[in-house]
């Protein structure tokens, strides 16, 4: 069992490791990227530091919700991105993943209570965005 924060994309439900999180925050005001993909929802300002806002849903290719209203940041100091989510619905602990999935940004998935949770490979999301170190 590890700790995850949980969120919410549409009506399904995903997790990130807590180790990968540094905050969850709002998603406030983002200046667009001309000529970057849909996945790319801008850059915002977040305490003098300038961050890269992309879609989970687009990134993952599912169906979220038409507003996105929070932003989960991570990564690690000097590298992090916010990922934009429906909702977050708490920090929890959950076993690891046992079953399989077919995205490349899924380490797998998980039951509990009931829902089937994907649990995100952050590092594999950042490299995937070009955001990782080769």
């Amino acid at each position: 069992m590890s700790m995850h924060v949980r969120l919410r994309l549409g009506d399904e439900e995903y997790a990130f490791p807590v180790e990968s999180v540094s905050e969850v925050v709002a998603v406030g005001a983002l200046s667009p990227v001309p000529g970057a993909p849909p996945s790319v929802l801008g850059i915002r300002n977040l305490r003098g530091r300038i961050l890269p806002v992309f879609d989970l849903a687009a990134v993952l290719g599912v169906r979220g919700d038409a507003g996105r209203m929070r932003v989960v940041v991570a990564g690690e100091e000097h590298r992090s991105v916010g990922f934009a989510v429906d909702g977050v619905s708490d920090v929890c602990e959950l076993a690891e993943p046992t079953e399989e999935t077919h995205s490349p940004y899924l380490r797998g998935a998980v039951l509990a209570e009931g829902a089937l949770i994907g649990v995100v490979d952050v590092e594999g999301v950042l490299v995937g965005l070009g955001e990782g170190e080769s």
